[in-house]
């Protein structure tokens, strides 16, 4: 009978190589199901921008243009709504200012030239706002409205000019403050500054302001109501500051007072307003 013989130091010898065999097999696999597969990937990629790369500086040296149409069409529909709106704002900058830039009219529909005629049509416009003022809930002295007394005079051009803007500006203004909702008990004043202290004309290649103040009593209730309705109104008002009951509250971007605890909700109060009409110059 044979006697077998296991060659323990080859049989350890050879498991070692077989390991590292096995490793590096396992490692080639997995390089090529994964690893070279992406490499490849990411070398046709880069193949690929450096074509186009290559194209375009072709394209340059010929002097050409790359041009995405879709980019170009997004563009322009971007520009005519931007156009479309600036046609709107300036539409309405055109009908506000014309409120203030608008002279009397003849019953044929024409703009009254002569000077006389013109004073005639300013009186009987006066007396009809006062009249309606008289009539309305609001108490007020008889120097509470800042129209022109002219007597004997025969306004000139000039005079007109100025005195027509202001007399719309005291129309609006009343038309606002008459309003039911609001509630104003009296109308202390309506005054033109006569000195433009006021820093809200930034921009004077563009228009003119005319300052005015207004003092008046309320109910606490609608000042925020009053502020709208001066803000929407025909003409272009900008309201710089609040004065209730001596104290001062500026008027923010979102169309709100500050808040004071001092000034009780629901309680009359007398209210100053410092404002100005823009008057654009078109």
């Amino acid at each position: 009978m044979k006697q077998i013989r296991i060659n323990i130091p080859g049989i350890r010898e050879n498991k070692f190589w077989i390991v590292i065999g096995g490793a590096i097999g396992f490692m080639i696999i997995l390089y090529l199901l994964f690893v070279n597969p992406y490499r490849e990937g990411n070398s046709k990629k880069i193949e690929e921008i450096e074509g186009v790369l290559a194209q375009l500086e072709v394209y340059e040296r010929k002097g050409l243009k790359i041009i995405n149409e879709e980019w170009i069409k997004a563009e322009k529909d971007k520009l005519k709504t931007i156009e479309k709106d600036q046609l709107k704002y300036k539409e309405l900058l055109r009908e506000k200012d014309y409120h203030i830039e608008k002279v009397f009219g003849t019953e044929k529909g024409g703009e009254i030239e002569d000077e006389a005629l013109w004073k005639s049509s300013y009186v009987q416009r006066v007396n009809l706002l006062r009249e309606n003022l008289v009539r309305s809930n609001i108490s007020a002295s008889g120097g509470a409205l800042p129209f022109k007394e002219w007597g004997n005079e025969i306004p000139a051009r000039d005079k007109i000019a100025e005195e027509q803007k202001k007399f719309w500006i005291i129309e609006e203004l009343l038309n606002i403050l008459q309003k039911k909702e609001l509630k104003i008990s009296n109308l202390e004043y309506i005054s033109f500054r006569k000195e433009d202290v006021s820093p809200g004309n930034t921009h004077p290649e563009l228009f003119d302001i005319i300052p005015f103040t207004i003092k008046l009593s309320m109910n606490t209730e609608n000042i925020l109501f009053l502020i709208d309705e001066l803000l929407k109104s025909n003409i272009s008002f900008q309201i710089e500051t609040f004065n209730i009951n001596g104290r001062l509250n500026k008027l923010r971007s979102s169309g709100s007072l500050e808040k004071s605890d001092d000034i009780p909700y629901g309680n009359m109060v007398n209210v100053i307003i410092n404002a100005y009409a823009i008057d654009f110059k078109t």
